[in-house]
């Protein structure tokens, strides 16, 4: 059976999830691939880091090239606490992104029992 879900729909179960994905951070002291595949999505991110010790969350972003040819990557923390609250602010509505968080949420047994159709 489909479910289908409107913009917000998705935004508010994506924020559901994102407090899974926290509570898995501080549980097992490291974070999971779904999260990590949603911070690179929405930070275009080239790398994202579980700080253990000091219960970060790491983003490398590359802010473009050095003269030498060698990438600048910007490096961004923020505590693991926190992460929900940067999740309004880097939800995107195209098309495209409305399709990345979908197969996202359907990956998600927990959220999705159903196929997700974006309307």
């Amino acid at each position: 059976m489909a479910s289908y879900l409107r913009t917000e729909e998705i935004k508010t179960s994506l924020r559901v999830l994102v407090n899974q994905y926290i509570e898995e951070c501080k549980d097992c002291k490291q974070i999971p691939q779904d999260f990590i595949d949603l911070l690179r999505h929405n930070f275009l991110a080239k790398f994202v880091f579980y700080n253990k010790k000091e219960e970060t969350i790491e983003i490398g972003i590359n802010q473009g090239s050095e003269p030498s040819g060698y990438p600048n990557i910007k490096v961004f923390s923020f505590p693991v606490n926190k992460a929900s609250e940067w999740f309004d602010e880097s939800f995107k509505s195209d098309k495209n992104d409305l399709e990345f968080y979908g197969k996202l949420l359907n990956r998600n047994e927990i959220i999705s029992s159903s196929e997700l159709v974006l309307i």
